[in-house]
């Protein structure tokens, strides 16, 4: 099965291409960078003709679309781009993917609801609180009616280790905790940790098993990221007393959260036949990684 990856030097896609022998993969971005040792074309999504295009010469079997902007304030801020980057290429990819009978793989956030009743299922109501959300919604939306074989994936608060991505919370809590950094972290949103790699293969089960729909994928421990962060000091031995927990409303973020948030993944589950990871089994898991003990001795 050949499968061609936008955003290929992001965390999701990093660790997608990191698969070498399970797929074909195919890359793609707007670096001029190669993702090695993959094939690798750039491409700006946003020209619908370079998209239509590239998929005519790849005629992958799938398509998973992890290019996305994710910063919720700036795309509160600037919505021309987050529109230009975040829907405008989803439309591209839809069109193309039906010209070569290509299945397209979106993924999408829980950004999606409002927060005032998690975990949710894929039957609940969505009332997004922000542009970032609303985005996010209306690409599920064009997937989901546009495309003959369209998943539609939503997941949130991703971690682990990618090398060369950009530093996730679990990272960079990481980082901080072992320089000895105060922290203020959120005691009032909660969620359900993903763990990158299983997110990864759990969008290559959803393709292998030629699944259509709306799914949602994340981890199967419920939690604060408060808890989170002092579930991560634990696990490493590393001093919790440094991190402060804080309210939502106190940090002045320009767009609005969902606080009691989540994902239930009974739907993924029946699907894959298998559980998400908890977060300690994902940490256990990230701890293995030889480039982890590599790059993060000091924890290994």
């Amino acid at each position: 099965m050949k499968i061609l990856v936008t955003g290929a030097h992001g965390f999701l896609g990093r660790s997608l291409l990191d698969l070498v022998g399970e797929m074909e993969w195919v890359g793609c971005g707007r670096s001029a960078e190669s993702v090695s040792p993959c094939p690798y074309f750039q491409i700006d999504l946003q020209n619908s003709d370079a998209v239509t295009e590239l998929l005519e010469e790849v005629r992958p079997d799938w398509v998973i679309n992890t290019a996305a902007l994710t910063n919720v304030d700036q795309c509160e801020e600037d919505r021309d781009l987050a529109r230009q980057v975040n829907l405008d290429p989803v439309g591209h990819l839809v069109s193309a993917c039906k010209r070569v009978d290509a299945g397209l793989v979106q993924l999408s956030t829980d950004y999606v609801f409002d927060g005032d009743g998690g975990p949710y299922t894929e039957k609940d109501e969505p009332n997004p609180l922000s542009h970032y959300g609303r985005l996010k919604l209306d690409g599920e939306q064009l997937v989901l009616e546009g495309s003959a074989r369209a998943i539609v994936v939503r997941t949130l608060w991703l971690y682990g280790y990618v090398p060369q991505a950009h530093p996730n919370f679990v990272t960079w809590a990481l980082g901080a905790l072992h320089r000895n950094d105060h922290l203020k972290i959120f005691d009032d949103q909660w969620g359900n940790p993903t763990y990158i790699h299983d997110l990864a293969r759990s969008l290559i089960g959803l393709c292998s098993h030629n699944a259509r729909g709306l799914f949602h994928m994340g981890g199967v421990t419920f939690m604060t990221r408060y808890d989170l962060a002092l579930e991560l000091a634990g696990f490493f031995d590393l001093d919790a007393g440094l991190i402060e927990p804080i309210a939502t409303r106190a940090a002045g973020l320009k767009a609005k959260r969902p606080l009691r948030s989540g994902l239930s993944t009974d739907a993924l589950e029946a699907e894959l036949e298998r559980r998400p990871l908890s977060f300690t089994e994902g940490l256990e898991h990230m701890v293995r990684q030889e480039s982890f003990r590599r790059d993060f001795p000091h924890f290994s």
